[in-house]
């Protein structure tokens, strides 16, 4: 004898009352958070190898980043506001796990001449993995 097995009716959701299905969320149009979660704290590429004036110039540009919308940050030029993409092989410094080789690239922001700030975006958060001079990171 063999059972039948029963199917189930696949319910879609619906609008009511009490429950909203989710629409997609636009983080562009958010401005971004910052997180240092995944410093490699201590290490070449870290914050607390910056010295005084540089560790001022990144608060100043988290600063003036933070006022944007990633919308606004995107079509800025690298230079002012904008990033540019720089695969992660051409990366000096160890990089964290969390930077997995699926990413294939790092956003990179400018904070002075020759120094940059180096992490990725996960909705609307930039994490930071890496900062110090151009030269020391890639």
């Amino acid at each position: 004898m063999s059972k039948k097995t029963k199917r189930f009716k696949e319910l879609s959701p619906t609008n009511t009352k009490l429950f909203k299905t989710p629409s997609l969320i636009d983080y562009d149009a958010y401005k971004p958070a910052f997180s240092f979660r995944d410093i490699r704290y201590g290490q070449k590429g870290c914050l607390s190898k910056c010295d005084r004036d540089n560790k001022s110039l990144i608060v100043d540009k988290l600063l003036k980043i933070s006022q944007l919308t990633w919308k606004d940050i995107h079509s800025g030029r690298r230079q002012k506001y904008g990033y540019e993409h720089i695969p992660i092989k051409q990366f000096k410094v160890q990089l964290p796990l969390a930077v997995t080789p699926d990413m294939n690239n790092l956003l990179v922001f400018r904070f002075s001449d020759a120094g940059r700030m180096a992490g990725y975006k996960t909705q609307d958060i930039f994490h930071i993995v890496a900062i110090g001079p151009k030269h020391d990171l890639y």
